[in-house]
């Protein structure tokens, strides 16, 4: 793969197919995000939503928000599908990375890393009063673990059963910080 390819953008609304398409084939169900929900993101927070293009094809995303910083988090405000509008707060110090997924024939190239420092290094620039960053991973996604870990993310909390698959075994969410600042 060429990097030189690569391109990011900004989601817009019409981008939500190539979205979905991301989501339904990065997630069992259970544990995918809504169609309703990425719109919201996209709406909310555009600066926050970005995409990642190969070849003029959207083989990626990753979505943010930014929060008010709390050092003991309201594990609440982590679960899936929830509102942005209800949260989101540009003069926040606390960037939450509410999803990413990249397509299946895409993995394992370092691209979910890549994206991610993209959209971190955008953010922290445009907003300077960041400083920390928080996700949820899966306990069952050690490779994603390994990467977050490598760059400084420490585990906060545990949230049980986070992650509902149907038919599968539920999983715990594990809460991830970083300090940046």
């Amino acid at each position: 793969m060429n990097q030189a390819e690569l391109k990011y953008r900004e989601a817009t609304p019409e981008d939500i197919k190539d979205i979905m398409f991301i989501e339904d084939n990065s997630f069992e169900q259970g544990i995918r995000e809504e169609e309703d929900v990425f719109l919201e993101r996209i709406i909310t927070f555009p600066n926050g939503f970005l995409l990642l293009e190969y070849k003029n094809k959207v083989i990626g995303y990753i979505c943010s928000e930014i929060w008010e910083y709390q050092e003991n988090i309201d594990l609440l405000d982590l679960k899936l599908g929830h509102s942005i509008k209800t949260i989101h707060d540009p003069a926040g110090e606390e960037l939450y990375i509410s999803s990413m997924g990249v397509l299946p024939e895409f993995r394992r190239k370092g691209l979910g890393e890549l994206m991610f420092e993209s959209l971190s290094n955008k953010l922290l620039k445009t907003y300077p009063k960041i400083k920390s960053i928080l996700l949820i991973v899966s306990k069952n996604w050690l490779s994603a673990q390994r990467i977050y870990r490598k760059n400084g993310f420490r585990e906060v909390a545990t949230i049980p059963n986070f992650f509902q698959p149907l038919n599968l075994e539920h999983q715990d969410g594990i809460v991830m910080r970083s300090r940046v600042r």
